[in-house]
């Protein structure tokens, strides 16, 4: 008892280690509180992860299988991601279980976005101290703090299937410190077993989500200009070759999981090999100059707009949260002029300081901030609406980012600190950055009414509303919303809804026809539910030169993602064979073979899109390699003109993959 007052009177005499504590108290419950109370935008798209991940449909391997099936998690996007459907498959199910205790009720918060958003807390706090080692250890868990607090829109508002992006941003983190730290020292032969980990963590990343491949790249470049830096210098540095062949051979790695491996287990586990069009190398293999130019514009923009809402959140403030950011850029200019010498000598600091001369950390500091501009700008390009200003008021997207410039702030203020070692200068800057928190929060309800006020998530935020009502009073019954029932039933009953459910789309009719009359089916359509209902034929047909199949693909019920695969063969008596992906290319008629659409009684030609190597008419129809997709109103239409007379074999399997 005497220690523990004796440690307590001697906390309260040091009156900055006291105050610090006092902050990093402050900021937990700050974060705690507006996660508890604030509830989050509910997406369509949150409704159908949560039924794809909360169906339990046998046993481990049939649940892994839906990791592997790009139509239920990327709507035919193939992206080769499967890690981060793991989490978000642990998400579904601890959002099952926590809402039937009353003291979580959270709604579609992700638990694992909460979890990692924290988690790199921890992390950055470990940085804090390894770039800082003479600051309190209070001082560094609020510095670590500005992290969750300048991201707390995306855990509070974040539709919950995101958590790749905290799981990106934790790897990241994870790498950073791993890079300061172990690099300290002269290698040893068991360092072998943690650089292997490293390239494993790195991999890991690369399939949680792109933006690991990005922030994954960055830590190769890095490692290799370090590993130059340091042997110029004439230490060692086959620490930093160990780290750039790990980075490198686990990019290696994911290359032959994207290209080779994951589409392997993709065709067989459901059948078909997944269209690589969408993936994002082959996308900007295929831009152009001026495409690079206007994405690096917007690249440096939305950096600039990052910076801001993460330290300050000035753009969106109030009086008050202005106010404090002035005064925490007021206190950080201060301690960067003040060079006010401290005590002669730190042996703390002289021994731990490890990777801060100044070129090293230099680096780090320039290529992080040009890999925000880069990774942001890549980001635009590839899918520009996850980059509009409105989206960044809601801050739900981008933690990577957000990550990278913390980490470069806090390498600022490790320079800044060779030049001052006083006390007040810590005190300075640890304020500095809890008013910027502050600020933050103070400005988040206008960043939530700019965030999300306009369009469509106005919709979403009046369902919101109506799904937490029911939620909270936990009265279920048969007038509720389907994904609250689906959330409060057994786990045979979830079953049992999940088939029943509604969907965007109801299958697909097909047919073929040869000039103007059908040859398959007999008549009427055949229709095709789902995946697990093929449709097969074999027909054989005369024909001559210049007559014209037509393999037709139209809606039955709606439309939503429905899409056909379908990959039809036409094979003379003489062996001559006409397949259609192999004969598709961007040329209508060449290789026998043309792309249409049905409009009214007539057929017109589809215009050729070379980013997306498809065929399409203003979005639908869409024809791709061994795929089609009818328009609103109007069929889609693969067309085989005959080269030369002959018996023809007409055969193919295709199949509906309905909407999530």
């Amino acid at each position: 008892m005497y220690t523990l007052i004796r440690t307590l009177r001697t906390e309260f005499h040091d009156k900055p280690r006291f105050a610090f504590a006092v902050m990093f108290i402050i900021m937990v419950a700050v974060w705690g509180a507006s996660l508890k109370n604030m509830r989050p935008i509910i997406h369509r798209e949150a409704e159908s992860f949560l039924t794809n991940y909360g169906n339990p449909t046998g046993g481990f391997w049939s649940e892994v299988s839906k990791f592997f099936d790009p139509v239920s998690t990327d709507w035919d996007a193939y992206q080769a991601r499967e890690l981060g459907y793991g989490f978000e498959y642990v998400d579904a199910q601890a959002l099952l279980l926590f809402n039937k205790v009353p003291f979580f009720s959270y709604g579609f918060r992700s638990v694992m976005q909460i979890t990692f958003t924290i988690l790199t807390a921890f992390v950055l706090y470990f940085i804090a101290r390894e770039l800082l080692p003479a600051f309190r250890r209070t001082s560094c868990m609020v510095l670590a703090m500005l992290f969750p607090v300048s991201t707390q829109m995306l855990v509070m508002h974040g539709l919950y299937f995101r958590c790749g992006k905290t799981v990106t941003a934790f790897w990241t983190a994870l790498w950073i410190l791993c890079l300061i730290h172990w690099l300290k020292q002269p290698a040893k032969p068991w360092h072998a077993a943690s650089y292997i980990l490293l390239g494993l963590g790195a991999f890991l990343s690369y399939i949680t989500d792109k933006q690991g491949v990005m922030t994954g790249l960055w830590l190769i470049g890095l490692s290799g200009i370090m590993a130059v830096i340091r042997r110029h210098r004439n230490q060692t540095y086959r620490h930093f070759l160990f780290f750039a062949a790990s980075f490198a051979g686990a990019f290696c790695f994911y290359l032959y999981w994207d290209y080779r491996l994951c589409p392997y287990i993709i065709q067989a586990v459901n059948g078909y090999h997944p269209d690589r069009s969408w993936s994002s190398l082959s996308f900007f293999l295929s831009q152009g100059a001026a495409a690079y130019i206007g994405g690096l514009w917007h690249g440096v923009k939305l950096t600039a707009l990052q910076i801001q809402l993460a330290f300050g959140n000035v753009w969106d403030g109030n009086l008050l949260s202005w106010g404090l950011a002035l005064a925490a850029y007021i206190l950080v200019a201060l301690a960067a002029i003040q060079k006010t010498p401290g005590a002669p000598g730190n042996t703390i600091d002289d021994s731990r300081r490890g990777l801060s001369d100044r070129t090293a950390l230099a680096t780090v500091l320039v290529t992080a901030l040009l890999t925000c501009v880069f990774m942001i700008m890549l980001l635009y390009m590839r899918h520009n609406p996850l980059a509009w200003e409105d989206l960044w008021k809601g801050g739900y997207y981008y933690q990577s980012a957000t990550l990278i410039l913390i980490l470069a702030l806090l390498i600022v203020f490790s320079f800044l600190s060779r030049r001052n070692r006083s006390s007040r200068f810590e005190t300075y800057i640890v304020c500095g950055v809890f008013l910027m928190c502050i600020a933050n929060y103070l400005g988040l309800d206008k960043t939530r009414g700019a965030g999300w006020g306009y369009g469509h998530m106005m919709e979403q935020i009046e369902q919101n509303r109506t799904y937490d009502e029911e939620i909270r009073s936990k009265q279920v019954n048969e007038s509720a919303s389907f994904v609250v029932r689906f959330i409060f039933a057994p786990a045979g009953e979830r079953r049992e809804l999940y088939k029943a459910r509604g969907s965007h789309g109801g299958g697909l009719n097909m047919k073929i026809m040869k000039n103007d009359g059908q040859i398959w089916p007999k008549e009427g359509w055949a229709h095709s539910k789902n995946n697990a209902d093929r449709l097969r034929y074999d027909v054989k047909v005369e024909v001559e030169s210049g007559d014209t199949l037509y393999f037709l693909v139209g809606a039955h019920e709606g439309m939503g993602f429905d899409t056909a695969y379908w990959d039809p063969v036409i094979t003379y008596e003489d062996g001559s064979t006409f397949k259609a992906s192999k004969g598709f290319s961007g040329t209508q008629g060449k290789n026998g073979w043309r792309y249409q659409y049905k409009d009214g009684a007539n057929y017109a030609g589809l215009v050729y899109d070379s980013r997306q190597k498809s065929w399409r008419h203003h979005g639908f129809p869409l024809l791709k390699a061994n795929r089609q997709r009818p328009g609103f109103g109007g069929e889609s239409a693969r067309v085989f003109v005959a080269p030369k007379i002959g018996k023809v074999r007409v055969t193919g399997a295709p199949v509906c993959v309905r909407s999530p």
